[in-house]
């Protein structure tokens, strides 16, 4: 090897990063040494087992976790080029070949560190991929069947998730306020559009709400069902009406949201309300909104007689009660007449269901237009829809974006 010679260090490097893929080793930078210009004159690179770990990195009394194996055990494999001022190209000074430690085999290759690189052509296509709604582990997958194999990526899973979150990091650490930025740009495009938002005692952001104008027009055009943010329209099609992303649970948030929500309709009521029945919800609606219609999920309902009624066929008489037509003394009599057949004259549960029938039942609620709908199956199928989209380790801002993007996929089928 010795005056062997390259045009750049750069050819070197590459050279010997090949060379050591070939043998089955890892190669890190080592020594370098510049002259009075800066510029570099000397360049060499090792074995990634050269050397020792310093004992001040292993007997560290305030360590937390466990030290990393040891990789280190004096190597003396090693590559150096220096420059040289008459031929202007970088020759071999020094070759050591041989190694201290077993070599990688053909199988074990691909997992060198130094040799696991993912390209730029496939960031890019991870990236894009990624805008369109694709898990990482699914790209992996396409990775895969692209190049041939899971040992033809060039890279390994670990190393895909790496690269997507490294490309973010540096915007996730403003996460709120980039997220209102995007926020503000889509005011700027759409006029119609409304967003509303509170902050914290430590001016965090807690509480979200947004529609675009095409949401708030559906709403004006509308009188179908409200499945809190979700209606359908006169195709029978699911329409978004709005979005809120909240803290938690309670009524005093989901009042917060219902508020906004009418801030940003213009103070346009609903007809009918159809929910899963959360009671904190229902306190919220019954404050804001207490002339509209307000129905329960019959599926939410049936679901709890399993839970509170153990007896079979239960939930077949339920279902009748929920929808078939019954004068209301016949309704409380078929009620009254189902309690000792399921051994639940004194179960708590039913006198509640019982108190609020007018909430469920077809008899109660005749004369209010839902639309055909009794469940919240369809704001279920959007929640399903936007799953497709949103992971919980996206930055907000993202997730805003690929709302925006369900939201169009969505009015496309349409």
């Amino acid at each position: 090897m010795a005056s062997v010679e390259f045009k750049s260090v750069e050819e070197a490097e590459s050279f010997y990063h090949i060379y050591s893929k070939i043998i089955g080793f890892n190669v890190r930078k080592n020594q370098c040494r510049k002259n009075q210009a800066g510029i570099f004159t000397t360049r060499s690179w090792c074995c990634s087992n050269e050397g020792f770990r310093r004992t001040k990195y292993i007997k560290n009394p305030n360590r937390v976790r466990e030290p990393r194996s040891e990789i280190r055990i004096g190597c003396r494999a090693m590559f150096l080029v220096c420059y040289s001022k008459i031929t202007k190209l970088w020759v071999v000074k020094e070759f050591r070949a041989n190694h201290n430690h077993c070599m990688a085999t053909n199988m074990q290759k691909h997992f060198l560190r130094s040799h696991r690189k993912i390209s730029a052509a496939e960031l890019e296509q991870a990236k894009l991929l990624k805008k369109a709604g694709m898990k990482t582990s699914e790209i992996w997958n396409l990775f895969i069947h692209q190049n041939g194999g899971w040992d033809k990526v060039g890279c390994t899973k670990k190393d895909l998730y790496n690269s997507l979150a490294a490309g973010r990091r540096g915007v996730d650490n403003l996460d709120a306020n980039t997220t209102l930025t995007f926020l503000q740009s889509k005011l700027d495009i759409d006029p119609e559009f409304f967003y509303a938002y509170m902050v914290d005692e430590e001016s965090r952001l807690t509480h979200l709400f947004w529609a675009d104008g095409a949401s708030r027009f559906d709403y004006e055009l509308c009188q179908m069902p409200l499945v809190v943010l979700v209606g359908s329209n006169n195709h029978g099609m699911t329409c978004v009406f709005g979005f809120a992303l909240i803290q938690n649970e309670n009524a005093e948030i989901y009042t917060w949201v219902l508020q906004k929500f009418l801030e940003c309709m213009k103070d346009k009521l609903p007809e009918t309300i159809l929910t899963d029945g959360c009671r904190s919800m229902n306190k919220a609606i019954e404050d804001i909104m207490p002339s509209v219609v307000h129905r329960m999920c019959s599926w939410h309902i049936l679901n709890n007689v399993i839970k509170h009624v153990h007896e079979e066929g239960s939930v077949g008489e339920l279902r009748n009660l929920i929808k078939r037509y019954y004068l209301f003394d016949e309704f409380d009599l078929c009620w009254n007449n189902m309690l000792p057949d399921y051994n639940v004259e004194n179960n708590e549960w039913a006198k509640v269901l019982y108190s609020s029938r007018h909430q469920w039942a077809d008899t109660h609620l005749r004369g209010s237009y839902f639309g055909g709908s009794t469940a919240t199956n369809r704001c279920e199928s959007m929640n399903a829809f936007l799953k497709r989209f949103l992971d919980e380790k996206l930055p907000l801002w993202r997730a805003l974006q690929y709302c925006d993007h369900g939201l169009a996929a969505l009015r496309y089928g349409e």
